[in-house]
């Protein structure tokens, strides 16, 4: 991945103006269930359950949307298809993506934090 944000920074910042006092702990629950979320992706694959896998793409997608995480939206939005169309990732190379977009905007985010 390249070195550009990967953080829509006016989502974020209408986000923040919004949420007040709160938003730190916003960014903190959104990284821990993150990394939570890509480890029942993982499970999920591993137990070919497409149904879970398709949830939890799903979740991924929708949680770092909310925050601006645009690019692993992206990224989840494809898998939640996939799931959608009853088809899982051939191997878990999908996975080394989810996790470097993930580290990625988990360091930004942090820069938000006070």
């Amino acid at each position: 991945m390249d070195k550009k944000s990967v953080i829509d920074s006016i989502t974020l910042a209408t986000l923040q103006e919004a949420m007040g006092e709160e938003f730190d702990e916003l960014i903190s629950v959104f990284i821990k269930a993150a990394h939570e979320i890509l480890a029942q992706l993982k499970m999920a694959f591993d137990q070919h359950d497409i149904e879970s896998f398709t949830r939890h793409a799903h979740s991924l997608r929708s949680s770092s949307a909310n925050l601006g995480g645009f690019i692993l939206a992206e990224l989840g939005a494809e898998l939640e298809k996939a799931g959608h169309q009853g088809q899982l990732p051939e191997s878990t190379d999908f996975i080394l993506p989810l996790e470097e977009s993930l580290a990625l905007m988990e360091k930004e985010l942090q820069q938000y934090q006070n």
